[in-house]
């Protein structure tokens, strides 16, 4: 089964090229994919704008204009800044948060205050260009709301039922897309994108249908 418009695929922060591998193979089965590189280099400022850029200037050696954005974790941020910014070139979005849990006992002072505050503010107290690409990983409502607000295209949020750590976030995301539904996968645990990679490209053929 073919569907279209050809699918972006773009990964969390610590995606292996086995996983990102894996899931372009079962999305390949539905629909033609586009893996462009938005790995956070360097030791300079982190931006959601340099890797949306690379995205952007991907789309076009497809043939194929708007594209359906599928992002998880960090990539989900980069989708959401490219769908607030460049709408008329998105056709819809499949996004996952990446929440992890984490114990009161484990979490310094300092991270706990980073969690509260907008990523581009990190810098400012002394933050590494590391702590910022973690919290963007995180796709955290302080910084995804802004961006989602301004998305006009179809969104669907997916998380896994027993991914406790995610609900609630996932939840919000698609609370605060103007467009945004929230999927949540049966018996499906944290990781499971990984685990399943088939049930990313099943879902994206149901949610493309239902349009």
């Amino acid at each position: 089964m073919s569907i279209a418009p050809t699918v972006v695929l773009l990964p969390r922060l610590d995606a292996t090229s086995a996983e990102s591998t894996a899931q372009q193979a079962a999305l390949q089965k539905v629909a033609a994919v586009l893996t462009p590189d938005i790995r956070v280099r360097g030791t300079g400022p982190v931006i959601l704008e340099d890797p949306a850029v690379n995205v952007l200037a991907a789309i076009p050696a497809a043939g194929t204009d708007p594209v359906v954005l599928v992002g998880h974790g960090w990539g989900s941020m980069v989708a959401l800044q490219i769908a607030a910014t460049q709408g008329e070139r998105v056709a819809a979005l499949m996004l996952t948060t990446n929440a992890r849990l984490q114990t009161i006992m484990v979490r310094s002072i300092f991270q706990g205050v980073l969690g509260l505050l907008p990523a581009t503010l990190v810098p400012r107290l002394g933050g590494r260009p590391a702590d910022v690409a973690t919290l963007f990983d995180q796709v955290r409502p302080v910084d995804f709301k802004p961006l989602a607000e301004r998305v006009r295209a179809p969104a669907l949020v997916i998380v896994g039922e027993r991914d406790v750590a995610n609900r609630g976030p996932s939840a919000a995301l698609a609370k605060s897309l103007q467009l945004g539904n929230l999927r949540v996968v049966p018996r499906a645990g944290p990781g499971w994108q990984a685990q399943q990679p088939q049930l990313i490209a099943e879902v994206l053929v149901d949610f493309l249908t239902d349009l």
